[in-house]
């Protein structure tokens, strides 16, 4: 199976950057690039055409609600997890509803983002039946 394709949208480049060079040291993930904001994350995703972006909440330009709810629209077939430092209930519930896949913290370990990643992505390998489509429902790390 072809490595999880993953864009990265967070403003703060020190933590995306991380974050990417721990993503790209599991084989089943690859990122494919990243962005400062939601507008750019939502331009690169249609350039890209990722597998799956991770979305932070708390972005310039378009923050990630805004973000995920025109990703979800444009590219449906392209997941949406939230990695975020909120741990609020209504930030989860706004993520949810603009139609994130997962809701996680940034406190949660690279093991649980690369778990989601997946989780979420074997939609997009896998065939299409009731219990593959539950693998998508939301997989929340507080």
């Amino acid at each position: 199976m072809p490595p999880l394709r993953v864009l990265i949208a967070d403003d703060h480049q020190l933590f995306a950057e991380t974050l990417g060079l721990t993503l790209d040291f599991d084989e089943r993930v690859e990122v494919t690039g990243s962005a400062r904001n939601g507008k750019e994350a939502v331009r690169l995703a249609l350039e890209l055409q990722p597998d799956a972006v991770l979305m932070d909440l708390e972005m310039p330009v378009l923050d990630g609600i805004q973000a995920t709810r025109m990703l979800r629209r444009l590219l449906p077939a392209c997941p949406v997890v939230v990695l975020t430092a909120s741990l609020s209930p209504e930030d989860a519930h706004r993520a949810r509803t603009a139609g994130a896949a997962a809701y996680l913290t940034k406190g949660c370990s690279a093991k649980h983002v690369v778990g989601a990643l997946l989780e979420v992505g074997t939609c997009l390998f896998a065939p299409a039946d009731d219990t593959v489509s539950e693998a998508a429902e939301v997989h929340q790390v507080a």
